[in-house]
């Protein structure tokens, strides 16, 4: 603990020096620019005090950076502080609350205030219905590989984006959200899904997001070098991909994206915490989350809500956690972001085939560490 009456320090309004400072870095604390805080020895006397606060006055003349003068110890920039808080959200959708309990029957998600805001979530699927007032304007439209509007006509993006970061439904209800269209209706084809995933990658390089960014593709289809190439290469660039297992009961080492082993292929549970039915299976699952009866918004008016199943619903409640996770703990690598969301997991789910995991996905909220 510093004893404050040996301790001075100065906060220096030297506006033409700001430049001087070190730049911050990515994910570093916010300082107020122009403003130092300097840091004078233990002992130091009021007229050494003043002696100093003429020096702050007449730094122009000289560079902040120095240490060297005489009675100071340290010299750094004014930070910015905030007050850090968990918002609890009462009579919380099942899987929304299971997000931040250690068993299965919660009806209260609790959450960390920032809410994965800064961080952006790109959603590979069907479009958006971009004036769902679950998203609050958060929605942009990103890239159409179909050709033609972005609107949803089958409902599936708006569901999954409404998952990821919608105002209620939503795990990080604070994120952006960028809406890459590569399914017209319910079908598609490899190279579109393609083209679109390039197109999403190329986006979060270009912004420098890497650190801020996950693509969530809840979609399947059989085994796919080409998928899971793609997938291998955006991991290396710094880009975290999360997909769906798939709903074939089968093994999911049999489809594509979820066989790649970068991503991060999520199997879904139902309420109880059991491993759903539907689920694809097996240990290149390496999570589970919420899938079974999952209300979100719905793409037939601006305030509908549709209730759907899947795995298609528990990869974008991973998403989700993965962008409120980045955000909260300045995490900003797919290696440790991946690591960090299977360390928090809860190992209590009842799984019924071979390889799967008995993780359900957790956001480490203080009361559930």
């Amino acid at each position: 603990m510093v004893n404050f009456n040996n301790f001075a320090a100065i906060i220096a309004a030297i506006a033409p020096f700001a430049a001087s400072a070190p730049a911050r870095q990515a994910g570093s604390v916010p300082s107020v620019e122009g403003k130092f805080v300097v840091t004078l020895k233990s002992g130091i006397t009021a007229r050494e005090v003043d002696s100093h606060m003429k020096w702050v006055d007449n730094v122009h003349k000289r560079n902040l950076g120095r240490r060297d003068t005489a009675g100071v110890i340290n010299v750094e920039p004014e930070q910015i502080y905030t007050l850090d808080g968990l918002t609890t959200q009462l009579d919380a959708p099942w899987g929304l609350a299971s997000m931040s309990s250690r068993t299965a029957g919660s009806s209260v998600y609790m959450y960390d205030t920032t809410a994965g805001e800064g961080t952006y979530a790109y959603i590979i699927d069907s479009g958006i219905n971009v004036d769902h007032e679950e998203f609050e304007g958060r929605v942009y439209q990103g890239h159409n590989a179909i050709g033609g509007d972005f609107e949803d006509t089958s409902g599936h993006g708006t569901h999954v984006a409404g998952i990821v970061g919608g105002k209620t439904f939503g795990v990080a209800k604070r994120a952006g959200i960028i809406d890459v269209k590569v399914f017209s209706g319910s079908s598609t084809t490899t190279s579109i899904i393609l083209e679109g995933y390039q197109w999403a990658v190329n986006d979060i390089i270009y912004n420098r997001r890497q650190s801020r960014a996950v693509i969530n593709m809840s979609l399947s289809g059989g085994a796919s070098a080409a998928y899971n190439d793609a997938v291998a290469a955006a991991f290396e660039a710094g880009v975290l991909t999360v997909v769906a297992a798939g709903n074939n009961r089968a093994p999911a080492s049999t489809r594509s994206p979820a066989s790649a082993p970068q991503a991060i292929t999520v199997g879904a549970v139902d309420a109880s915490w059991r491993e759903a039915a539907y689920s694809n299976y097996g240990d290149v699952v390496d999570v589970l989350a919420p899938g079974s009866r999952i209300p979100s918004a719905s793409f037939e008016s601006n305030v509908a809500i549709a209730t759907h199943s899947g795995t298609s619903m528990a990869a974008p409640h991973v998403a989700g956690l993965a962008l409120y996770l980045a955000a909260l703990e300045n995490i900003n690598d797919p290696v440790s972001l991946t690591a960090r969301i299977l360390e928090l997991a809860t190992a209590g789910a009842t799984t019924f085939n071979e390889g799967t995991p008995s993780l359900v996905a957790f956001n480490g909220v203080v009361s559930g560490k």
